[in-house]
């Protein structure tokens, strides 16, 4: 079996962080998301529909299951969705699929050093775009991606002017896609939407 319990949380038993979470350190250390559910405690905010893109093994869809009525899931590797199935399954609609600017089969590949997955062409994978799914009631967007944060953008015009909230994860993995962070938050930017909270390497944006 590849995959692991550890402190409650099934996770890969390759991942580069097991030995951390193995002696009990936090499964999510993302200080922008605390940041955010903070805000949306001071608030009182609760969402009907909220899409996580790249959502790993769960753990920012776990962290928002308090707050959303359901949580629809995008995960394409294997062993990553497994787990994501089991950590989260209150609220949570888990797609072994990925996301991006058009319909698709790819490959994934991974970095030796970071294990951060690349999307290829050609390959078994499905991806979709997220205007194609059509979704209604959606409060919020959350996408960490890798660097394919611009290609889930433009699949997901439509479906971002329903979002009242985008959270985004940048960290210069983009050029990777012949993209930068400048272009992406510019693309946002014309969505309609403004930066509300930031911790290198994500940002929360809303609808003003």
């Amino acid at each position: 079996m590849n995959i692991e319990k550890v402190n409650g949380f099934w996770v890969p038993r390759n991942d580069i962080h097991f030995e951390q979470w193995q002696s009990g350190a936090p499964f999510t250390q993302n200080k922008c998301l605390k940041k955010f559910l903070d805000y949306c405690d001071s608030q009182s905010k609760k969402f009907n529909t909220v899409i996580d893109v790249g959502a790993w093994c769960g753990t920012w869809a776990k962290a928002m299951e308090p707050y959303a009525k359901k949580i629809i899931a995008f995960e394409p590797d294997s062993i990553h969705f497994e787990c994501l199935q089991r950590n989260c399954t209150i609220n949570c609609v888990p797609r072994k699929q990925a996301v991006g600017s058009e319909n698709k089969f790819i490959s994934l590949t991974e970095d030796d050093f970071t294990q951060a997955k690349r999307v290829k062409e050609k390959g078994h994978i499905s991806m979709v775009t997220l205007d194609e799914m059509e979704y209604e009631n959606i409060d919020m967007i959350k996408i960490d991606v890798e660097g394919y944060e611009m290609e889930v953008l433009k699949g997901a015009q439509n479906t971002l002017q329903k979002a009242r909230y985008l959270m985004i994860e940048l960290n210069n993995n983009t050029k990777k896609y012949d993209s930068s962070n400048i272009e992406v938050e510019k693309f946002i930017s014309a969505q309609g939407f403004k930066l509300l909270i930031q911790h290198w390497p994500d940002k929360v944006f809303y609808r003003a």
